[in-house]
């Protein structure tokens, strides 16, 4: 009896196979090296076993929209002395967050190719993203931030990431925040743009066999954010003003869920830790999860030890129930920044 339902089994898994194949719906992948151009800008490829498939590389990356905003926010972190001096204000960093979206072609390939095809997105593996700026008229250069030019171009920061992940954050140092923010509100955001590789994988035909392979297709596109039209995507964090009478405040970022940069996780904590006057110890702690503000504050009510430091120490429990808790590191800025970030930063 078990010997026939084993065999049993086996007929049904070879039939279902036999007619996925035969459907077209199995091992579905576009021909690379036979791909050609529709409507002088969008590039198609044929699916190697289905002739109703048809692969499309999209010919536009745009900001994404949520609730009439783009989904864009930029932090700059400035010390303000308090005498009046000049120099008295100074850029500390800042951080930089985008959030992309492909363009949907399918209605252009309908109107040119007819109906009764179906359009896919080609197979994106990776991309990589490099914000970068053409000087307008007076905007001079991005200092130490700008660390290659090419053609009149500033490269100012870069990430790579699996294109899963169509959100991302940029940290940037002192002279690329103060750059960038001076772009912005002098309206001369038009020079800046993301410029994006994207990796994609499929079949070529090699002497009538198919074989992997993979190709690379750049699209570039302005960053149109307004800081006249949106004024709360651009904030200002004065760090200086985080610390007074010795009373330790904080400013604790988290881009992770923002970024998806750990599926697993469900939820982010960190605890800090600091020495009183009366050389006790007093202990905080926030948490940060998908339905949390990235951006959250973090205040003790017991005077701090003059010139003390501050330790913490982040934990993050994963939706299976487990928790990874990390080893405790010592900090002194004002703002405390926990997130992982997949980089290769420019800056």
């Amino acid at each position: 009896m078990e010997q026939d339902i084993v065999k049993s089994t086996h007929i049904l898994i070879v039939l279902l196979l036999f007619a996925l194949i035969h459907s077209g719906m199995a091992f579905a992948d576009p021909v690379l090296n036979q791909g050609r151009t529709v409507g002088d800008k969008i590039v198609i490829f044929p699916d190697h076993r289905n002739p109703k498939v048809l692969y499309y590389v999209p010919a536009e990356l745009n900001l994404s929209q949520s609730y009439g905003k783009p989904q864009f926010f930029f932090y700059k972190y400035v010390y303000i002395k308090q005498d009046g001096t000049a120099g008295s204000r100074r850029t500390a960093g800042g951080v930089l967050s985008l959030s992309l979206e492909l363009s949907d072609e399918k209605a252009i390939l309908e109107r040119v190719i007819g109906k009764g095809i179906e359009f896919k997105v080609v197979p994106i593996e990776r991309m990589k993203c490099v914000l970068n700026y053409s000087p307008v008229g007076d905007a001079g250069t991005a200092g130490e931030g700008a660390k290659e030019s090419n053609e009149g171009t500033e490269k100012l920061a870069e990430r790579e990431t699996p294109f899963t992940k169509k959100s991302f954050t940029l940290p940037l140092n002192r002279e690329t925040a103060s750059y960038l923010w001076t772009i912005f509100e002098e309206k001369k955001s038009l020079g800046l743009s993301v410029d994006c590789e994207l990796t994609f994988c499929g079949f070529e035909v090699d002497e009538g066999k198919y074989v992997e392979a993979m190709r690379t297709d750049r699209i570039s596109f302005p960053v149109t954010a307004s800081m006249e039209q949106y004024p709360d995507l651009f904030k200002v964090i004065d760090l200086a003003n985080k610390v007074s009478f010795n009373y330790r405040t904080l400013t604790v970022l988290c881009f992770d869920f923002l970024n998806d940069t750990d599926p697993d996780a469900l939820k982010k904590s960190v605890e800090v830790k600091i020495e009183t006057a009366k050389s006790q110890k007093d202990f905080r702690t926030v948490s940060f999860s998908k339905n949390t503000d990235p951006q959250q504050e973090l205040s003790f009510n017991i005077p701090e030890k003059k010139g003390a430091t501050y330790q913490y120490r982040v934990t993050t429990v994963l939706k299976n129930g487990m928790a990874r808790k990390g080893e405790w590191n010592t900090g002194s800025d004002s703002y405390l920044d926990i997130s992982e970030y997949e980089i290769l930063a420019g800056d």
